[in-house]
Formats: structure tokens, C-alpha cells, sequence
């Protein structure tokens, strides 16, 4: 219901000639459980990456959380987050929610021990998680194939082989089922993700380099 109703109103919008601007944590493609009609859309136009903020920006997203929320921390403890806090502005503010509730639950000011301790914690349970898009990154770079034609229809050997590693290491590192698995890696139905991870598991039976492969990006999904 709720895609139905975006789907109106984006095409009143566009027939309009209005101007859509829309975030997201992945590519159009990558998005799970979005109707096809609304991909189609959403690729209409521009599709870009938003590039990480360098560690000047991050400290100036950093003080202008704590300017807003009240809070008193030191350049200190600041650049220390800036430092060890690359990925995204809402890991940033993340950091400085978690800070305010550990100074409240523990009654202490927001100091770099506290904040190197929180800052343990939350790096620790980050460098655990391994997403879909993680592995598709890890994969297509070990292997040296683009992402789209991983979601492509092509054939080609090596595309193939490709796009079979990447539905193994999400069954194996996610808890998504198969059919979901099958709609975020180019649409594919249940059986085939079911076929390409019996594929890999045999094959890396059998084939000692490709055995070393499927080694060697474990190890990298881990790092």
C-alpha cells in the first residue's frame, strides 16, 4: 500500500515537472522488496554516490550534534571520534547518542576514556557485520567484475561464477531467505540461489584454487 501511494505521487510530481531528490543506503538495484515499476522510476534520472566526509567535515557534523544536543565534549574526544568514525554522518551522531547515554547511566562526564571505550564497543559490533552490500563489494572486487553485470542477465563463465559466490556468502552470513536473497542479486527466484550455493559448496570440494578463493574472501569479509 505504501509503494502504491509513493508510486502516485511521484508520478504527479514528475508530470508536474518537479524536481525528486531521494537518499538511500544502496544503489536502486540493490534495494530489496521494492516493486520493479519503482526501480524504474528511481533510475529515470542521476543516480550518484555521496563520497564519504574527510575527517575536517566529520569534526564540523561532530560539533555542530553536540552543539544541538547540549553537550559539552572536548576538541579532544572529538577528533578522536572524527578519526575512528569514517563511514557516514549517522554513524557520527550514533556515537554521540551512545556517549550521552552512557554519561547518564553512568553519572561521569563525556571524556576520551569513555569515549575510547564506547568507541571499542561500537567499532567491535560494526567490524562483525557483514552486509549483502559488503559482499557484493568484496566479491566483485576479488574477482574484478563490475557490480551491474553481477545483476545483469549475462552468462559469460565468469559473471556467472560471480554472482554464485556472492548468493552463497549471503546465505551464509544473513538471515535472509532465499527468495530475498534472489530479488536483491538481479531479480533471481529461489531455486537458483538454491542451485548457485550447492554449485560453490561442490565446486570448492573438488577445485583447490577455487577452494582457496572462497578462503580468502571469508578472511576479507572478516578483516
Amino acid at each position: 500500500k505504501t509503494q502504491n501511494t509513493f508510486f502516485h505521487i511521484f508520478n504527479h510530481l514528475h508530470q508536474n515537472n518537479k524536481q525528486l531528490v531521494m537518499t538511500s543506503d544502496c544503489a536502486p538495484m540493490d534495494m530489496l522488496g521494492m516493486e520493479e515499476r519503482l526501480l524504474t522510476r528511481f533510475r529515470w534520472g542521476l543516480t550518484t554516490s555521496l563520497e564519504r566526509p574527510d575527517k575536517e567535515l566529520r569534526k564540523k557534523i561532530l560539533k555542530h550534534k553536540v552543539l544541538s544536543d547540549g553537550l559539552s565534549i572536548s576538541d579532544e574526544v572529538i577528533d578522536y571520534i572524527a578519526e575512528n568514525v569514517t563511514d557516514n554522518v549517522r554513524d557520527l551522531e550514533g556515537v554521540i547518542v551512545s556517549l550521552m547515554a552512557h554519561s547518564i547511566i553512568n553519572d561521569r562526564d563525556i571524556d576520551i576514556s569513555l569515549a575510547k571505550r564506547v568507541m571499542e564497543q561500537t567499532l567491535k559490533l560494526e567490524k562483525k557485520r557483514i552486509t549483502v552490500q559488503k559482499i557484493q563489494d568484496t566479491v566483485c572486487d576479488f574477482f574484478n567484475i563490475k557490480k551491474e553485470l553481477v545483476h545483469s542477465a549475462s552468462r559469460k563463465r565468469e559473471i556467472v561464477q560471480a554472482r554464485q559466490v556472492i548468493m552463497y556468502f549471503v546465505k551464509k552470513h544473513t538471515k535472509l531467505s532465499l527468495a530475498q536473497i534472489g530479488a536483491q542479486i538481479g531479480n533471481r527466484n529461489h531455486s537458483t540461489v538454491l542451485h548457485s550455493c550447492n554449485a560453490v559448496k561442490n565446486l570448492a570440494e573438488v577445485d583447490k584454487r577455487f577452494r582457496a578463493d572462497i578462503e580468502e574472501i571469508e578472511r576479507l569479509l572478516n578483516s
